[in-house]
């Protein structure tokens, strides 16, 4: 994987991370494609950040490292795009073919990581890199790269109407630009500076629910004896990151005994800054699981508000929910009664991020050493890029993982889970599930109400519910997820109507079907989910079962708190 013989990969990593840096804010503000959630720079530059620690480390196998870690660090949509073209491109230049080539790869797997390709995106960009690179250096590649995208990204408005309404150009495709404009100016011979901190801190834990030790542990170490300290962290534990180098290392891993592998560490460098955390067995999935039940087995995500896996054979990947610098995998680093207190408390809004496609990868690999094959459920792509990760993940596993798009989140989507292990012990294949996620589209409702529309707005998660904005002083909205998107209902003056109208919207919604299950959600309100369920077992017959679920911090960002839900689906 060779460069400029002027420059080093890490160099141009850096120039491309500073120009991106530079330019993160402005691409956060003009993100309003796939959602107006207003961090597209900031999860571009995550990605890249992962990228650069990568290179710090001056890893053997630099095309494969870099690939890997791009990967493991995406964080959204955009994130995993261009995760999805570096590892590509990454592998082409590290088996020695010209930059045009490695260009084209890293465009087709942005178009393939993406289950309903658009264009008008960081794809359309993507692909113009690609056609536009010409010459016989790295800085006539680059330069004439830059050109064809500049062109690509000013057109971006005729391509989607969103982008068209609102004004601007698409923010990842813009993140893209940005990267190329970094690497041009470290080729025209700019001064390439590297701003790590003095005292940096680990980096930021990457979910791994395979780990069958108690503890994630991260620290920091300096002068560091980087051959020796390899050699004998093998012994620690699992999950071990070994990033950056001599002068400055942070190190990753799960461990019994935190305490021993510090003192150990200090034999081969100055270790500080020692963070841990401790590791759920309810969440992740130790090494001694239950018995296995079947050839098949259930991944699902943490938006099912599902904390602790119901069947031996599931498995809970979480998302992450970010209050400010501060980052909490669901139900993992932040139980669901913890996330609403400190809602309450925080002067800094929360904002949520999907797992990185490494994790998702972690999770499979490990799975189907015990299983054939692996059926991935998740929250709607009309909501979330968490069906994006794992379709990109899936594509390491050819034929043996089903991702599978519910259109549904949190109650429908636990009821669906149920409804999917039925149908494997029924003697269903994978192959039959996307079916039957069909018909429970089809024949399921899920509304609920809200105590302000403030906090989808600011999610960017409100949908056609944006109508109901200005309008509700002193009314509350009924919403609904229908095909995936937050559809308005109705609206309802004074708080005392709010669960009756809820309940008689429901009756109505179900009454084609003689036999339902049922399922209540709330944002840590228990008693008033109670007084929910008993109005919903007077409304009608036919309900087969009720269960009571709490959002969890991920649902909890997007509802906020006095959200209250309902959900059914019909039995067959």
């Amino acid at each position: 994987m060779s460069t400029s013989p002027h420059y080093t990969l890490l160099e141009l990593a850096l120039g491309a991370r500073a120009r991106l840096a530079a330019e993160s804010e402005r691409i956060n503000a003009i993100n309003v494609f796939p959602v107006a959630d207003g961090d597209t720079g900031s999860n571009l530059l995550h990605t890249i950040d992962a990228v650069v620690d990568c290179l710090r480390s001056d890893p053997a196998d630099p095309a494969r490292a870099v690939g890997d870690a791009a990967l493991l660090g995406a964080r959204g949509n955009s994130g995993t795009i261009l995760a999805s073209m570096i590892r590509a491109a990454a592998g082409e230049l590290g088996a020695g073919r010209a930059v045009p080539e490695a260009l084209l790869s890293g465009a087709r797997a942005a178009y393939r990581a993406v289950p309903e390709p658009v264009e008008g995106t960081m794809l359309t960009v993507a692909q113009a890199l690609a056609d536009a690179a010409r010459g016989e250096t790295l800085e006539d590649y680059v330069t004439s790269a830059l050109a064809g995208a500049q062109a690509a990204l000013a057109q971006t408005p005729d391509q989607l109407d969103q982008l068209r309404s609102a004004g601007v150009v698409d923010a990842g495709a813009a993140g893209l630009v940005a990267l190329f404009e970094g690497l041009a100016s470290v080729l025209a011979g700019e001064p390439v500076v590297d701003h790590t901190p003095a005292d940096s801190l680990p980096a930021a834990h990457v979910a791994d629910p395979t780990s069958r030790y108690r503890y994630c542990s991260g620290f920091v170490m300096r002068t560091v004896d980087l051959d020796g300290l390899r050699v004998a962290a093998e012994s620690w534990g699992d999950s071990l990151v070994l990033a950056g180098d001599a002068e400055l290392l942070r190190v990753h891993v799960h461990a019994d005994d935190v305490e021993r592998v510090t003192t150990a560490a200090e034999a081969f460098g100055v270790v500080s800054n020692c963070v841990t955390s401790e590791l759920r067995d309810d969440i992740a999935v130790p090494g001694t699981r239950h018995a296995q039940q079947s050839s098949t087995a259930i991944v699902y995500d943490s938006t099912a508000d599902l904390p602790v896996a119901e069947h031996p054979d599931w498995t809970m990947v979480p998302l992450t929910v970010h209050f400010g610098e501060t980052e909490f995998r669901d139900y993992v680093d932040l139980a669901a009664a913890e996330f609403y207190e400190r809602l309450a408390s925080s002067s800094t809004h929360p904002t949520t991020s999907q797992p990185a496609p490494g994790a998702f990868i972690a999770v499979y690999r490990d799975l189907l050493e015990r299983y054939e094959h692996v059926v991935s459920i998740h929250l709607s792509a009309g909501l979330s890029g968490t069906y994006g990760s794992a379709f990109t993940a899936a594509q390491e596993f050819p034929g043996r993982v089903t991702v599978i798009d519910s259109r549904l989140v949190s109650m429908p989507l636990a009821l669906g889970l149920g409804r999917a292990q039925d149908a494997l012990d029924a003697g269903a294949s994978p192959g039959d599930l996307p079916g039957l996620f069909d018909k429970i589209g089809r024949q399921s409702g899920c509304l609920f109400s809200v105590a302000t529309l403030e906090y989808l707005q600011r999610g960017g998660r409100i949908g056609r519910a944006q109508a109901l904005v200005g309008t509700l002083l002193g009314v509350h909205p009924l919403l609904a997820v229908e095909e995936g998107e937050v559809v308005p209902v109705g609206r309802v003056r004074g708080e005392a109507r709010v669960l009756p109208e809820l309940v008689a919207e429901f009756a109505r919604r179900s009454a084609p079907y003689p036999t339902i299950d049922v399922a209540i959600a709330h944002a840590d309100d228990l008693e008033r989910a109670a007084e929910l369920e008993a109005l919903v077992r007077e409304a009608r017959a036919g309900i087969r079962s009720v269960r009571i679920l709490t959002l969890g911090a991920v649902v909890g960002t997007h509802a906020g708190p006095g959200a209250l839900g309902l959900a059914f689906v019909a039995a067959d």
